[in-house]
């Protein structure tokens, strides 16, 4: 009975000096010092029990079948977790719509006449938003001359990259084994630099009915009628997400941008050898679909209360890239590994978010998709006023964590179990804080 007593005292006491030696090459300070604190208080707890009971006592199996107990309510699989309810409505999404594209319409121009014709209800805003200064220019908090400069090259590299999305295709067409092309594509898309790919079937639905930006003639229909999508995603740097809100957020968004726009014209040039129709979707103004649907029902992921996906393994640090094509492929099904459970409760990236775009509340049903919707301009608003594309929420979620052995065994809990999601919660802001610092 010691034996076993002190060798469980021991593990939890290595798991919390893990969990420091973790938290300093992380350089979280307090995750530091709640860990070590930590395993000092098991140590004195654990010692001193064993002191007042008596030699081999009973007593001792009490201490070890709380800790059994408590890793099996934490670690086993019991409880499905909740999933995506998402009956998508048939009604397409404008591109002309979203923000990105609703920044660009300057007073005076042909497209700012015509489109607040059709959307008066958002001319108010979107005037205020344009007289606060443009993300890499002066004016911004944290604008830096030199940095931005170099941000805005990177993205002008991926503008120069539009004309390659598509191209012809060769009239001869292989024929095609859907399984083996399928483990074939998603091997080439790791070997291309990719961290996380899957396959989709495209949902009409994610497709956006008019062009709002890019080279296709604005107010255009988009006809995009590709059986499939194939979506990866490219982890951010942990140590320039940490930097957030400062613009090395945006030079790492950038850079992950310019590696996915080369990943998906390599790939859809290669389908297209092929045989079949193939088109990359790119950063730059080129996107025809919306990417973060399309990554979930390829199963990368999760959609969170931040809007991103997260990512089993990286959390909500990466971006997305995309092919679609007719290339005959088998489609992954969506994943759920505890995220709608955990953001209702967590709520660390709404506190955390400086323009109050994320809600507090509850999902709501949009277009068919129960999820959190966020405040665009809101969001847009503080981009501007800060000088970059923050990268808040991303920073403080607590999926965003590198991978490592202890934030490992957290992830595998908050999957398997109702309770590790409320324990993970509140762990999480206890080591780390509610507030993220910069």
């Amino acid at each position: 009975m010691n034996i076993i007593y002190f060798f469980t005292g021991i593990l939890i006491f290595l798991f919390f000096i893990q969990f420091a030696i973790t938290s300093v090459r992380e350089k979280k300070t307090r995750a530091i010092i709640v860990s070590l604190s930590s395993a000092i208080l098991v140590a004195m707890i654990w010692f001193s029990c064993y002191i007042l009971a008596p030699s081999n006592s009973p007593l001792l199996v009490i201490p070890i079948g709380v800790v059994v107990i408590l890793l099996a309510l934490y670690l086993l699989p019991y409880g499905k977790p909740q999933a995506i309810k998402t009956n998508p409505a048939d009604e397409r999404v404008d591109e002309r719509d979203i923000m990105f594209a609703r920044e660009e319409y300057e007073p005076g121009s042909k497209k700012y006449d015509v489109y607040y014709k059709m959307r008066p209800e958002n001319k108010k805003i979107d005037d205020k938003i344009r007289k606060l200064p443009a993300i890499l220019e002066p004016g911004g908090r944290y604008y830096d001359p030199a940095l931005a400069d170099y941000i805005i090259r990177l993205f002008d590299f991926n503008e120069s990259m539009i004309a390659m999305v598509d191209g012809d295709v060769n009239p001869k067409k292989e024929d095609i084994n859907p399984s083996a092309m399928t483990k074939q594509i998603k091997q080439m898309t790791l070997d291309l630099g990719a961290d996380e790919v899957g396959v989709a079937g495209l949902n009409p639905a994610w497709v956006y009915s008019h062009a709002g930006r890019g080279p296709k003639e604005w107010g255009s229909p988009i006809e995009n009628n590709h059986n499939y999508a194939i979506a990866f995603t490219l982890e951010m740097d942990y140590g320039h997400v940490e930097k957030s809100p400062y613009l090395t957020i945006t030079e790492e968004t950038a850079r992950q941008y310019m590696h996915g726009a080369l990943i998906s014209i390599k790939l859809a040039d290669y389908i297209r050898s092929l045989g079949y129709p193939a088109r990359a979707h790119i950063a730059g103004s080129n996107y025809q679909i919306m990417l973060p649907p399309v990554a979930y029902d390829a199963g990368l992921g999760e959609l969170g209360r931040h809007g991103y996906l997260i990512s089993p393994k990286y959390g909500s640090r990466v971006r997305l890239g995309a092919v679609t094509t007719d290339l005959p492929l088998i489609a992954d099904k969506p994943i759920a590994f505890g995220v709608q459970d955990f953001c209702e409760k967590c709520k660390k990236c709404a506190v955390n978010c400086p323009s109050n775009a994320i809600p507090y509340g509850d999902r709501t049903t949009v277009r068919g998709i129960e999820k959190w919707q966020l405040d665009m301009e809101a969001c847009l608003m503080a981009w501007r006023a800060l000088g970059s594309d923050c990268g808040l929420c991303m920073k403080s979620c607590p999926f965003s964590h590198p991978p490592a052995f202890v934030h490992d065994i957290v992830r595998l809990g908050i999957k398997n179990s109702p309770l590790a999601r409320k324990i993970s919660v509140w762990g999480d802001d206890l080591f780390y804080g509610k507030k993220a610092k910069y």
